[in-house]
C-alpha cells in the first residue's frame, strides 16, 4: 500500500486459509501470465503508428480509463469489512489523484489527449468499441454481483495488465506527437503493481476456496476482452 497503513496484521497471513488462498492465486497468476494477452502482436510492435491511427487507438481507450474510478467505489462499497474497504481506500485514493481532482487519471487521461488535438467532447462522442463495452460490463458484473475475493483476483489481473501494455500505448503517442502530454502514463507501471500486490493481498484475506474456480474463469475471461480489444485495434489500423 502506497499511501495508507496496511489495516491488517503481519500475523493474520499466517493463517492455514490465508495462505491456501496466497498459494492459490500465486498459481493463478503464472497461468494467467501464459495468456495470449501478454504475448500479443500489438504489444509487440504496434509503436510506429501514423497520426490519426494514434488519435484512435488513444481516445478509444479513454472508455476504459472513464469509468474505472466509479468500478473501484463500487468495491468499496461492497467490501466484507471496513479494513477491506480501507485497503481498497489506497487505489481510490491514488485514482483520484491523491485529493487534486486536476491530478484524477481521467483528468489527466483527458489532459493527454488535449495536447493530441482531442476535445472533452469528442472523446465522450466518440463510439465505445465492442471489446471495450465487454471489458467494462464484465467488471462491473463481477464487482456489483460476484463473490468479493472473486473482484479482488479480477482487480489484481487487470491492473497487471498496465505494465503490459501502457509502455505500447506511450510509445504510440510519443512517436506520433511530439508535444503529447504524458503524464497520465509516467503515474503508472510499478504503482500499478502495487495496486495488484493490494488486491492479492485482499483476495489472500477475504478468499473462499469455493470460489477458486470462478475467480480464476472471470480472471481469464477478464483478460480474453483486453485481448480482443488489442485485435480490434490492429483490424482498424
Amino acid at each position: 500500500m502506497e499511501h495508507f497503513q496496511n489495516p491488517f496484521e503481519r500475523g493474520e497471513f499466517g493463517n492455514v486459509a490465508v495462505r491456501r488462498n496466497e498459494e492459490f492465486f500465486e498459481a493463478m497468476s503464472r497461468r494467467a501470465r501464459a495468456h495470449r494477452f501478454f504475448s500479443h502482436p500489438f504489444l509487440l510492435g504496434g509503436e510506429a503508428l501514423r497520426p490519426a491511427a494514434a488519435t484512435f487507438i488513444l481516445t478509444s481507450f479513454y472508455k476504459v480509463v472513464a469509468p474505472f474510478t466509479g468500478l473501484l467505489c463500487s468495491l468499496a462499497g461492497r467490501a466484507p469489512s471496513l479494513r477491506a474497504r480501507f485497503a481498497l481506500m489506497d487505489n481510490i485514493y491514488e485514482e483520484m489523484g491523491c485529493g487534486d481532482l486536476g491530478a484524477a487519471h481521467p483528468t489527466l487521461y483527458l489532459r493527454m489527449l488535449a495536447s493530441i488535438g482531442v476535445s472533452e467532447e469528442a472523446a465522450e462522442r466518440m463510439p465505445t468499441l465492442s471489446a471495450i463495452g465487454r471489458i467494462n460490463e464484465h467488471l462491473r458484473s463481477v464487482i456489483e454481483h460476484g463473490h468479493f475475493s472473486v473482484a479482488c483476483a479480477v482487480l489484481a489481473s487487470a491492473e497487471s495488465t498496465i505494465p503490459a501494455s501502457f509502455p505500447t500505448l506511450l510509445a504510440i503517442a510519443r512517436n506520433a506527437f511530439r508535444d503529447v502530454d504524458a503524464t497520465f502514463f509516467e503515474r503508472h507501471g510499478s504503482r500499478d503493481e502495487g495496486h495488484a500486490g493490494d488486491a492479492s493481498m485482499l483476495f489472500a484475506i477475504s478468499g473462499d476456496e469455493s470460489q477458486f474456480a470462478t475467480a480464476e474463469a472471470e480472471v481469464m475471461l477478464d483478460l480474453d476482452y483486453r485481448s480482443e480489444l488489442n485485435d480490434e485495434w490492429i483490424s482498424a489500423l
